[in-house]
């Protein structure tokens, strides 16, 4: 039996228990208060960042190529995911369970190449994969106690974090929806990331 093969029949196994919804474990403390800090705990990093910053013009136009590619992973991961529903293996979610992470991480090294100094990844950098990772393997705790054997099954056919060739989920055939994106509030996070783009940018004419 090939590994799509195996998705498929534990995603159908997983909609007899409940239309492909598992019933969500109660949250533990770590995770109640390890919400906030998923949308707050990089703002201070920002912000060091643009203190010690020292960034050129060529290194603020080479960072932002990476942050922009970092953004639109995201948007596009953002579209296809629905929290709380079935397990999403569609769009880039088929080639890598983590999409999101990728784009942050992906981003993360175009603000380091906007900083311009040593200490962008000596510190920052180092600091902000240390904080996704702690977030990453919180995230897969919840996957697994959520959608069961399909996750199992899941994490065996796709990557973590980095597309390998002959590596894929089988799809359900869900397209890509902004109503999702909107869901997901990831134009909020959009917006961040754009504003301290900016402020870089600013960072950049005004030293």
């Amino acid at each position: 039996m090939t590994e799509e093969s195996r998705v498929e029949e534990a995603r159908s196994r997983e909609s007899e228990r409940g239309n492909g919804r598992a019933t969500p474990p109660r949250l533990s403390t770590f995770r109640l208060l390890g919400r906030p800090r998923r949308i707050h705990g990089h703002l201070p990093l920002g912000v060091l960042s643009l203190i010690i910053a020292r960034p050129t013009f060529s290194s603020t136009l080479l960072g932002a190529g990476f942050v922009l590619v970092g953004m639109v992973l995201r948007m596009w991961a953002a579209g296809f995911l629905e929290k709380g529903g079935q397990l999403c293996v569609d769009g880039p979610y088929r080639y890598l369970r983590h999409p999101l992470y990728l784009g942050s991480l992906v981003a993360a090294i175009g603000f380091t190449i906007m900083m311009h100094v040593i200490w962008g990844w000596v510190i920052i950098f180092p600091l902000f994969t240390v904080l996704y990772a702690l977030q990453l393997i919180d995230e897969e705790r919840h996957l697994r106690a959520v959608y069961g054997e399909a996750h199992g099954v899941f994490a065996r056919a796709v990557p973590m974090l980095v597309p390998r060739p002959g590596k894929r989920g089988a799809a359900q055939g869900r397209r890509w929806a902004l109503a999702r994106v909107s869901a997901n509030r990831e134009h909020w996070h959009a917006l961040v990331t754009l504003g301290f783009a900016v402020l870089f940018f600013v960072r950049t004419w005004v030293q």
